[in-house]
């Protein structure tokens, strides 16, 4: 069985995320805040909030998986960061907690709720970061209000076009129809399929997902799992009878429409 790789994108992504709070954290400590908030003691507050938030990153480092916590530390960043006066950080930081959330097929179910609960969250974010800037500069207080609202609808354009130009880019990769070589019960294309439902073996599965990944060969495989090219092959041609395809590459056509996980 192959070794699981420990440096992936999830972990760097983590690892670095935790670096930069860790300094964070120490700064916040360090040096009293530029500006008035609505945080009360802010030195302390936001010294304890990054210091949480870096500790939550060192242990995704770990365990890089839980999408939950990875949210939140992002969305808990961008609120704090928008009202301590860095706000297009902050903006950045919630619109891409919002496509994370959406890669991860959070807005599946209760799409409108959970939108409108986002949307009424960052309408707070605002109504604070009003405040602050009002309360430090009330001439150009105003002015730094409507320009923060312009950079929320300017993030939310931006992420929603790269969206359907990766949509229009990806369409020639997934089938218009849903394809189906058998009578399996199948979800709809799109969502979630764990193989071990369908009876594979927990070989199988690892070959299936190592070969959806990477596309190796029937030898490399081999080399790969420490099996013979045979047995390989003999287990490949258990999961295609299972999922009623002749070939890897119609497995592959299948699969394809899924979000395929073990």
């Amino acid at each position: 069985m192959p070794k699981q790789k420990f440096f992936t994108a999830a972990r760097a992504m983590c690892f670095f995320s935790a670096i930069v709070l860790t300094i964070g954290s120490v700064m916040s400590f360090n040096h009293t805040p530029r500006l008035h908030t609505i945080f009360p003691k802010p030195e302390i507050t936001i010294f304890i909030i990054n210091a949480i938030s870096a500790a939550l990153c060192y242990y995704l480092v770990i365990k890089p998986s839980n999408f939950f916590i990875q949210a939140l530390i992002i969305y808990i960043q961008a609120i704090t960061t928008t009202l301590t006066g860095f706000e297009t950080l902050g903006t950045f930081l919630y619109e891409s907690a919002i496509v994370l959330c959406f890669c991860n097929g959070f807005f599946k179910t209760y799409i409108k709720l959970k939108i409108t609960v986002l949307i009424l969250i960052w309408l707070l974010v605002l109504v604070g970061f009003g405040y602050t800037v009002i309360y430090n500069n009330p001439e150009r207080g105003k002015s730094l209000l409507v320009l923060e609202c312009a950079l929320t609808i300017f993030f939310f354009s931006f992420y929603f076009y790269i969206y359907k130009k990766l949509e229009s880019l990806l369409k020639v990769l997934v089938p218009a129809k849903k394809v189906q070589f058998s009578n399996l019960n199948l979800p709809q294309p799109g969502s979630v399929i764990n193989l071990n439902k369908y009876g594979l073996s927990e070989r199988q599965i690892k070959l299936t997902m190592e070969y959806l990944q990477t596309e190796d060969n029937y030898e490399t495989l081999s080399k790969k799992f420490f099996i013979s090219k045979s047995t390989v092959k003999k287990d490949m041609s258990e999961v295609f009878n299972k999922f009623g395809v002749s070939n890897v590459n119609e497995l592959h056509l299948l699969l394809l429409q899924y979000i395929v996980k073990e």
